[in-house]
């Protein structure tokens, strides 16, 4: 009798955001993007975007998915916190890019990138907010 209470105190403590060995996340993220022309020394570009996004998080197979995109990406994910530091070339591009995105419990998202050639250099600068969420609301962006 006291495994079944306790099995049903772990099961009522789990958070409404894990589900089906699922973590579904809401984003509020605002992106800063800022193109320079390396010869000229000048910002010839900058933008800003705010927008929601929606996660699909499988912590045991430490991969994520987006409403956006939905196939499955893998991530690095240490103490419920994914870890992004990556530095490679690509199309003449020498690319770095760090961040780190509190998965569980939901909270802060940051990522910063720089993507430059001989010619220019591109920055992102990514700051945002993650709430839990649940597979409705996931399911229901993802059909948007």
């Amino acid at each position: 009798m006291k495994s079944l209470l306790a099995l049903g105190v772990l099961l009522l403590s789990v958070p409404p955001a894990v589900a089906d060995d699922f973590v579904y996340l809401e984003c509020e993220v605002k992106t800063v993007a800022t193109t320079k022309d390396l010869k000229s020394n000048q910002i010839t570009k900058r933008e800003e975007a705010t927008e929601t996004t929606h996660h699909k998080v499988d912590l045991e197979n430490s991969r994520t998915a987006s409403a956006k995109e939905p196939e499955w990406e893998e991530v690095k994910i240490v103490d419920g916190v994914g870890v992004l530091d990556e530095e490679l070339s690509e199309n003449g591009f020498n690319i770095s890019m760090k961040g780190s995105w509190q998965i569980v419990p939901p909270g802060r998202l940051t990522g910063d990138g720089l993507f430059s050639n001989d010619l220019i250099s591109e920055t992102f600068k990514v700051r945002g907010m993650c709430k839990a969420s649940d597979a409705s609301v996931f399911e229901k962006a993802l059909n948007q």
